[in-house]
């Protein structure tokens, strides 16, 4: 994936830089038509040394910007306070909980709601549209049904489990055992803003596969998204997903992610670990 979006990108700026230069060229003929011979050999002299500043400027670009960031190997701890001399192993179920008490709250709570006016003659130009969320809020208070909704969300096995001092929430579906089917650990890295559901359509398909391939699939909600813990300290941790893997037993998996902040979240989470894992893919490489 790395090297071939790398030489998609070569690619395109070699000929970016083959149609400039045509176009410089032909721009410079016919500027220095009109000079005499004095004025042409200092706009030649100039246009050289910003030639080779420009040259130069690429080929660090090509060479140095595209280089991938290694981060070390190791272990960190991005819980509160100082990390303990062991971490906790055990992995227990979730289920997602609420209760009529924690509803009506909320309804109390959007009764409450103060709007401001909008803007006149306008969408959303300037931020969401007071008038438009009343609708957006209404239906949340009188038409949505949070039982069915928290009845949809258990669908899949869930579970919980402490990474580097963060209690980490994750789906964990395995495919129905078939006989001769080869089954494939995968897991599904959500990106922002984004959650774990955003793949029960597509859980199915994956693990409830009739063909000689299936897929056994880990959907962690990334730290501070969802049921995870948000991390109490700064420069979260990219090895996280790997060592979520492993937690479950599988030593080499594929990894699918989207993307999350400056650097894709496959990158930023699993990226690191390509050499263990038979293949990685970024939703958002080729876009």
């Amino acid at each position: 994936m790395r090297i071939e979006r790398l030489n998609i990108n070569l690619v395109c700026d070699t000929n970016l830089f083959y149609i400039s230069g045509w176009f410089v060229c032909w721009y410079s003929r016919q500027a220095l038509s009109s000079l005499d011979p004095t004025q042409q050999q200092q706009l030649l002299v100039a246009g050289s040394a910003v030639a080779v500043g420009g040259l130069l400027t690429c080929y660090y670009w090509v060479c140095q910007g595209t280089k991938t960031k290694r981060i070390p190997i190791g272990d960190g701890w991005w819980g509160a306070g100082e990390k303990p001399q062991s971490e906790d192993e055990k992995v227990f179920p979730f289920q997602v909980q609420t209760s009529d008490e924690e509803i009506q709250d909320l309804y109390d709570r959007i009764d409450r709601t103060r709007y401001t006016e909008p803007l006149e003659d306008t969408g959303f130009q300037y931020g969401f549209n007071s008038t438009y969320l009343k609708k957006v809020v209404s239906h949340w208070r009188h038409q949505f049904n949070w039982k069915k909704q928290i009845a949809i969300l258990n669908k899949y096995p869930q579970f919980k489990t402490n990474i580097e001092g963060l209690d980490v929430h994750f789906l964990h579906v395995r495919p129905p055992h078939r006989e001769g089917q080869r089954v494939l650990p995968l897991m599904l890295v959500h990106g922002w803003p984004g959650s774990v559901y955003e793949f029960y359509r597509i859980l199915p398909l994956l693990t409830d596969s009739l063909d000689s391939l299936a897929f056994e699939v880990i959907c962690p909600s990334i730290p501070g998204y969802g049921f995870s813990e948000a991390p109490h300290k700064q420069g979260e941790d990219s090895l996280m997903g790997h060592k979520h893997s492993l937690k479950q037993g599988c030593q080499t998996h594929s990894a699918a992610g989207a993307a999350f902040g400056p650097n894709g979240c496959t990158e930023n989470v699993l990226y690191i670990y390509i050499y263990h894992s038979p293949s990685i893919t970024d939703s958002l490489a080729f876009i």
